[in-house]
């Protein structure tokens, strides 16, 4: 049994989240394999009931995810979840300019990592956990975690101009001109290069790429009678081996 919820962020928040989603797994036997494919979202995730076993790709190491775990980045396909047992998982899913701005982490830092939570944001983050467990409905935590991060973003610096490129290149699909975007942040190439992999945690270069491989991935989810051909074409995919690959991430 697989059951998962989505909702999206207040309008005051939407700077700073992508969505929420929980999802609940009841499996016995044989453990379901679930891969987690590059993605352009930090991620903040908290585990209830039986532990989740992560598999780290490159080592083949199996471990035990810590019950809040902190993601960042993923530039590529790192880690294998195998599911098992009683699940129960909430995660909130921040847009990286966006935790940049609530949290001051440098991005760069947790690119291609994940972190047991506590250890980089704090206390907060066990009492938070402890809250969410008490809370009886999806609903109630997405209202419970609202609250906290709205007093957090009320104290958030500014929109900057480097923070604003990442939102547009989030936007447009990542259809957005690096060279544009420094000058109308009134840096040069190399600083505003610098300035956004320590905000965003990649280089401007390699998150565009990530962002229009993301848009391609959901408007194939959207548009189920697209071919691959189409979702590839339309993103500026022009090989067989780059419309394979788009096909591959979605089946994943």
């Amino acid at each position: 049994m697989l059951q998962t919820n989505f909702r999206g962020p207040s309008p005051a928040l939407e700077p700073f989240v992508r969505f929420y989603t929980e999802r609940e797994v009841r499996i016995s036997g044989v453990a379901v394999v679930h891969p987690v494919p590059a993605r352009t979202c930090p991620v903040l995730g908290f585990y209830f009931r039986d532990p989740v076993i992560v598999r780290d790709g490159g080592q083949q190491i199996y471990r035990t995810s810590p019950k809040m775990v902190l993601v960042g980045l993923q530039t590529h396909r790192r880690l294998d979840m195998h599911l098992t047992g009683n699940l129960q998982s909430f995660y909130i899913m921040f847009r990286p300019e966006g935790f940049h701005r609530l949290f001051s982490i440098p991005m760069m830092e947790i690119t291609d990592r994940d972190y047991e939570a506590d250890s980089v944001l704090g206390s907060l983050i066990p009492q938070l956990r402890d809250r969410l467990g008490e809370c009886s409905s999806f609903g109630e935590r997405v209202s419970l975690v609202e609250k906290l991060l709205a007093e957090r973003a009320l104290q958030a610096p500014r929109l900057d101009g480097v923070c604003a490129a990442a939102s547009l290149i989030l936007e447009a699909g990542g259809n957005a001109a690096i060279s544009v975007l420094a000058e109308e942040a009134a840096l040069s190439l190399r600083q505003f290069e610098r300035r956004f992999t320590t905000q965003v945690g990649v280089r401007p270069k390699l998150f565009t790429r990530m962002t229009r491989f993301e848009a391609a991935l959901e408007r194939k989810a959207g548009l189920a009678s697209a071919s691959w051909t189409d979702v590839a074409q339309q993103f500026g995919y022009r090989s067989e081996e780059h419309t394979s690959e788009l096909q591959s991430h979605h089946d994943l």
